[in-house]
């Protein structure tokens, strides 16, 4: 709520006159004075405004700046997903992306699995891209890094923690086909 300034010169002109017709009963020494400050001892007795009293918080009116949310996965952890993501899923739409995001992060949080991101990327045999070089000829891409962090917040599946490119793969129940890469959940 706003205080117009029409508003605040009238409480100003009260605060004045009442403040002046205290003092002035308050300092007169003649008979018809004092009669009034015997009739009115509330007035001599009142507790002082204070201005601030009166004025209300004004409204905040610079922007407010969306905070980004805490992740408790480190930014090197979030682009070493991302690396692996573009290494395994270049060319793929962004579905196909955050499918192969989703199987890193559901292998962190199953137990047959690491816990870790580091662990869970360089367990033997997993990710192609981490042992036939293709990692060396990727890079972290800002857009792959965003995906990441939505899928954090909010996968796209919970199941799936293996995909093989052409077929599915010999571990696991089939879910479904994106791309070129089959999908599959764990036993």
């Amino acid at each position: 709520m706003r205080i117009k300034p029409r508003a605040i010169a009238a409480v100003l002109c009260m605060i004045f006159f009442v403040g002046f017709a205290v003092c002035g009963v308050v300092r007169s020494t003649d008979k018809e004075t004092l009669e009034i400050k015997q009739s009115y001892p509330v007035l001599a007795e009142a507790e002082p405004m204070i201005m601030a009293d009166l004025m209300m918080e004004s409204p905040n009116l610079t922007p407010e700046v969306e905070k980004e949310p805490d992740y408790p996965l480190t930014q090197e952890e979030i682009d070493l997903i991302a690396l692996v993501t573009m290494g395994e899923a270049e060319g793929e739409t962004e579905l196909g992306k955050r499918l192969v995001i989703d199987t890193i992060l559901n292998r962190i949080d199953h137990p047959s699995f690491p816990n870790t991101v580091y662990d869970v990327i360089y367990q033997p045999n997993q990710f192609s891209v981490m042992w036939n070089s293709r990692i060396d000829r990727c890079y972290v891409m800002p857009e792959i890094v965003e995906l990441v962090k939505e899928e954090f917040l909010e996968r796209t599946n919970y199941d799936c923690v293996f995909f093989m490119a052409g077929e599915y793969s010999k571990y696991g129940e089939p879910l479904f086909q994106e791309c070129c890469h089959y999908f599959s959940s764990y036993d």
